[in-house]
């Protein structure tokens, strides 16, 4: 029985470390962000164009 104890306890041991070091590497690297990509302005662009088949669907959705 002791043997046992000491297995799990020793098995204890080595998860609660690796635990404590995952979280202590996770505590000291700093989190990327992402940085801001440039902004298009394009006023003359249409983004929608209504086709015959587009037309027909709308119409039987009625």
């Amino acid at each position: 029985m002791k043997k046992e104890e000491g297995k799990r306890r020793s098995f204890l041991k080595h998860i609660l470390a690796g635990t404590a070091a995952v979280v202590g590497t996770a505590a000291i690297v700093k989190p990327v962000k992402a940085k801001p990509g440039p902004t298009v302005d394009r006023p003359d662009e249409t983004l929608y164009h209504e086709s015959e088949s587009f037309t027909k669907y709308y119409k039987n959705l009625r």
